[in-house]
């Protein structure tokens, strides 16, 4: 490989972090699609609440908090759904 193909470590870091935030939000959403398949009882249920806009959630779909980073805010919301809050 010659130099002018070699990526920068500024560009190497960046890849490195932007697969790490893709990595996180992909476990982020894989965890809160397994409780609400607990929840609602079927995958295809889950998909259509994770995509579904809630009042509770100010308008916007689970999927979308989970995409900014707030899936704890979906996992008290399921929480709450489970106890019956």
């Amino acid at each position: 490989m010659s130099d002018d193909n070699q990526a920068s470590p500024e560009a190497i870091e960046a890849l490195r972090a932007r697969f790490q935030a893709q990595s996180r939000r992909a476990q982020a959403y894989y965890t809160v699609m397994h409780r609400a398949r607990e929840v609602t009882g079927s995958d295809e249920a889950a998909n259509t609440w994770m995509n579904a806009p809630l009042p509770a959630l100010d308008g916007k779909t689970p999927a979308q908090l989970v995409n900014d980073g707030r899936e704890e805010d979906v996992l008290q919301y399921i929480d709450g759904l489970q106890s019956g809050s």
